[in-house]
C-alpha cells in the first residue's frame, strides 16, 4: 500500500514522500495515527495545499522538543530494584516505569518517547534514549540497584572509571603524538644529512 508521509518516520522516510509500505502496518499504526495518508490523487493534492502548516508546525515541535532536550539531556535518575546476587533483576524495568519517573520531573515524557529494545534486566548504570521529537533524541542514564545508596555509588564509581578511562585515552594519544613528532625529527634529519 502507498501512503504519503505527514511527519518524519525513522527508517520510512521524511515528511511527503510516497513509501510503500505493508497494509497491516498502514491500517493499525500509520493511518489512525494520524502519521500518514492514502496516497490518491487527491490525497496527494490535500498534502500538498497543506504542506507549509505542515512544516511550521514540525517546526514549532521540534524547537519545543530541542529545549526539553536541554533539560533532560544526561538527566541521571535512580531506582531501587530487588536482584539476585548475580545482577539480575527480579521483574524488569520497562519504558512505562521510566516514563513514569521522567514525567515527575518533566511532565510532558510519554512512555511511547522511551526507546528500550527490550526490558532493562539486569543492575547497573543503564543508557536511556528517549525520542522527543522524529528529529530530536536525547539519553538519560538510570541507575539500577537494590537501594538507592547503592545506585548511587553505581553512578560514582562510572564516573570514576570514566575519568580513568579519559586519562588513559590522553596518555595514550600524547604518547602517540610524541612518537610521531620524534620520528618526523629522525626522518628530517636523515633527509639533511643526505642533502
Amino acid at each position: 500500500m502507498q501512503v504519503v508521509l505527514l511527519e518524519r518516520i525513522q527508517r520510512l522516510g521524511k515528511m511527503g514522500d510516497v513509501v510503500t509500505v505493508k497494509p497491516g502496518f498502514a491500517r493499525n499504526y500509520l493511518l489512525p495515527q494520524n502519521k500518514a495518508l492514502r496516497a490518491t490523487k487527491q490525497n496527494i493534492e490535500i498534502f500538498e495545499k497543506q504542506r507549509a502548516e505542515l512544516e511550521s508546525q514540525s517546526k514549532d515541535l521540534q524547537t519545543k522538543a530541542e529545549g526539553m532536550k536541554k533539560k533532560i539531556d544526561g538527566h541521571i535518575m535512580v531506582m531501587a530494584r530487588q536482584s539476585s546476587d548475580a545482577g539480575v533483576l527480579f521483574g524488569s524495568v520497562t519504558t512505562r516505569e521510566i516514563a513514569g519517573l521522567l514525567s515527575e520531573k518533566f511532565d510532558t515524557i510519554t512512555r511511547h518517547q522511551v526507546v528500550l529494545d527490550a526490558p532493562i534486566k539486569t543492575r547497573g548504570v543503564h543508557d536511556v534514549p528517549v525520542q522527543l521529537h522524529p528529529e530530536v533524541r536525547t539519553t538519560v542514564k538510570i541507575s539500577i540497584a537494590p537501594s538507592e545508596e547503592e545506585a548511587h555509588a553505581q553512578l560514582a564509581k562510572k564516573a570514576e572509571s570514566k575519568k580513568e578511562e579519559a586519562k588513559e585515552v590522553s596518555k595514550v594519544k600524547a604518547e602517540k603524538a610524541a612518537k610521531e613528532a620524534e620520528e618526523k625529527a629522525e626522518t628530517e634529519a636523515e633527509e639533511q644529512a643526505d642533502a
